[in-house]
């Protein structure tokens, strides 16, 4: 409540305030009275101090014809209790008093001169001071303002009473006062970046939205392991969509950014959250990065790739019925250096080789539209382009990277420079290093059956290892499917490190991995590369088999392949009614076009028929479209779009139908064995667009055999607890 004291017949002076209006009063405080004008700025409650502006000039003819008016009544207004309080000599709000009035007492003598007054000046003056005192420029410029809006008294620099903290329903309740007409409220802080295309953000928090995120929070927390980052994404997709689903849906068109950021997420669940000791034990964070060093080092796309493989946290099972536990799957991954664009992504459950290692390096280098339709991937070349041979690759010392194979295939013949690193040194590849990392994180945090987020090193992460073994539910199929989308959202979110790529900004390429692994091989010249050409190493990557040719067919795996070139033809009309075996290179995982070796040049060049290529259709995937804008508002634009498309992902659209989840069955390590083997292979086919083998129908010896098998089970089983009565009688 404003106090004011009616001064009639009052000079104009400094401090005093001139009271205008009746029904909504407004007071105007003079700040300066010089010869021919006056400086001036309008007041109202103590607690709108904080939003005080800059005093503002005003001719005396002006003052004059504003306090001639009916309802203009000179005055003073009283000091807050707060700010009446003289603090006593030596206290610390004495000494906090005296140290805030040395701060400003240089700006108060120079604002005496009129000249100094003006917009320019009065900022300048402020920011000279601020560095000169090695203070904060906001804070400085608030305690200059406060000294004017409360009169220009040494008091006015006294703090207030701390009001209502961020977040409580009466912090947004508070009528702010400019110029005497009252506004709504308003949200605090800045505006996003991208409020100038998509409109400034007006949501405001209130208690039941606070209320939510703690519950999302802990929902998230007593399913697992979890990052605030991903419970945030939950709440938007969660309880935020059903409290305000017509600005859910405005947002996840793209008509607005995000309503509530994931840094106001973060601060109220650090002020509000109360989390049991079983649920904080599943809060994880993000480890310190001790500083960009740059030490590892490309000069362009395409340059240097970094390999690795790595066994995912996550169980499987064959798809038999019932399904068999078939273990946990290796993750070969293959990126980009200096864009850090993953390149190739393969998982297999055969042991680590180098026949596994060259089929990771052939999907980097092929299409992927065709390669993965069959298993059911929405992805095309657009979203992930596919990838240029390297000149140098680097890995590990492991025994598939640094084998003889690898040796005389990568160096001997695709003269690829390759740099295993010395032992003990994981951090000479560290942007493989973290991209395994974070994709153990997103398969954990992505809740599918069967997938644990820690190393299994103590109590509490070896019974989650275990409950995810027991939970496994997931095929090799289904899982490769689940690591492509994150392989693809990672290469088309922006990244921390290609944002300090100015060269980027200048050319106003949004700062993702695919953007800028494609612009790089356009534009950045004197790059080192392989000296063969592409289609010399697709041909050396080819995988040898044999293949039959009669009657001017030649026929691979029941498919009919027709001749494409002139030697195919020749080699077309030498072929006799009888079949004859030939030797063939083919690229297993993508058997459209079939490569048989002659003594000339070119090599015959054979192509699937219509009818058969018919099997290997697929689906495809929209174009995403690019955006144009420069530095902070290509990472705002990239990471806007990426984050709306993972919320869309997680919330609800129809209602999966429910698994039959049927605990698989533990068999011996050779029958074990046998299946993985059996499910690589299917993955195989799956990826070329062949359909796997049917499973065949048990046969009557075969049922009787399973139930033989059950039968000495049960004997066993009958036998073991007359065993167990036997000792308890002798005790």
């Amino acid at each position: 409540m404003i106090e004011f004291i009616p001064l009639p017949n009052a000079a104009p002076t400094a401090g005093l305030v001139l009271r205008l209006g009746k029904t909504e009063e407004r007071y105007l405080r003079l700040t300066h009275v010089f010869e021919d004008s006056v400086y001036a700025m309008w007041v109202g409650e103590p607690e709108q101090a904080r939003y005080a502006r800059r005093p503002v000039r005003k001719l005396l003819q002006e003052l004059k014809q504003l306090a001639t008016d009916p309802s203009a009544t000179w005055g003073r207004i009283a000091l807050p209790a707060a700010l009446s309080n003289q603090p006593p000599k030596g206290s610390e709000r004495a000494l906090a008093l005296d140290a805030a009035w040395n701060l400003i007492s240089p700006l108060v003598k120079s604002f005496e001169l009129e000249s100094n007054l003006t917009r320019s000046m009065f900022t300048s003056s402020i920011r000279e001071r601020a560095v000169a005192s090695q203070t904060s420029f906001i804070t400085l410029q608030r305690l200059i303002l406060r000294y004017y809006y409360f009169g220009g008294t040494r008091l006015a620099l006294l703090p207030l009473p701390r009001g209502t903290q961020p977040g409580q329903a009466s912090s947004y309740n508070v009528v702010v006062i400019d110029k005497g007409v009252p506004r709504p409220p308003k949200r605090r802080g800045r505006q996003p970046i991208l409020a100038t295309e998509l409109g400034a953000n007006e949501f405001l928090v209130g208690e039941d939205d606070i209320e939510d995120m703690l519950n999302s929070l802990k929902a998230s927390l007593r399913k697992g392991p979890t990052y605030k980052s991903t419970a945030y994404e939950d709440y938007l997709a969660g309880t935020f969509r059903r409290r305000h689903p017509d600005i859910h849906a405005e947002y996840i068109a793209g008509k607005r950014v995000e309503p509530v950021t994931v840094r106001q997420f973060r601060y109220y669940i650090d002020s509000r959250a109360r989390l049991s000791e079983d649920l904080a034990k599943n809060l994880r964070t993000y480890e310190r990065n001790p500083g960009y060093m740059g030490s590892v080092y490309a000069a362009g796309p395409g340059e240097v790739y970094e390999i690795d493989a790595t066994g995912g946290r996550l169980y499987l099972v064959s798809p038999d019925d019932p399904p068999v536990l078939i273990g946990q799957p290796t993750i070969y991954l293959l990126i980009d250096r200096w864009s850090r664009f993953v390149v190739s992504a393969y998982m297999s459950l055969r042991p680590p080789s180098y026949e596994e290692a060259r089929l990771a390096l052939l999907i980097a280098f092929t299409s992927r539209e065709k390669r993965f339709r069959g298993l059911g991937v929405d992805i095309d070349d657009e979203r992930w382009p596919v990838g240029r041979v390297p000149a140098v690759i680097c890995s590990d010392r492991g025994s598939e990277f640094i084998g003889n194979s690898m040796e005389q295939a990568v160096v001997d013949d695709l003269r690829i420079e390759l740099t295993p690193l010395p032992p003990l040194c994981p951090d000479g590849k560290a942007i493989v290093e973290r991209l395994i990392r974070e994709i153990k994180r997103r398969m954990a945090a992505s809740k599918l059956k069967g997938t644990y987020a820690d190393r299994p090193i103590d109590p509490h992460t070896k019974h989650a290892a275990r409950t995810a073994k027991v939970a496994a539910v997931h095929t090799l199929a289904e899982a490769y499917r689940n690591l492509i989308e994150i392989i693809t959202d990672h290469n088309n979110r922006p990244h921390s490190s290609l944002r300090r790529r100015r060269i980027l900004t200048q050319a106003g390429i949004e700062p993702t991995p695919r953007n800028a692994y494609l612009w790089g091989l356009k534009q950045i010249s004197g790059l080192r590369s392989p000296p063969l050409t592409e289609a010399d190493y697709r041909r050396l990557l080819l995988s040898v088999d044999t293949a039959s040719i009669s009657n001017g067919v030649l026929r691979y795996k029941s498919r009919p392949y027709l001749p494409e070139n002139e030697a195919a033809f020749d080699l077309a009309a030498k072929s006799t009614a009888r079949a004859r075996q030939i030797d063939i290179r083919l690229d297993r995982t993508n058997p459209y076009e079939i490569e048989v070796p002659t003594s000339r040049g070119d090599w015959a060049l054979f192509r699937i028929t219509d009818g058969a290529a018919s099997e290997l259709a697929g689906l495809t995937l929209d174009e995403e479209e690019a955006l144009t804008s420069q530095n902070a508002r290509l990472w705002a634009r990239a990471e806007h779009q990426a984050l709306i498309e993972r919320v869309a992902a997680k919330s609800p659209k129809t209602v999966p139908p429910k698994k039959n989840s049927v605990r698989a069955t533990v068999v011996d390590k050779q029958r074990q064995l046998a299946i993985r083997a059996q499910e690589t292979a299917n993955l195989k086919d799956t990826l070329t667009g062949q359909s796997p083998p049917p499973h065949p129908a048990p046969s009557l010896g075969q049922t009787t055999q399973k139930d033989d098998w059950q039968e000495i089970e049960e004997q066993e089983r009958l036998r073991n607890l007359e065993r167990i009565r036997q000792h308890r009688s002798k005790r």
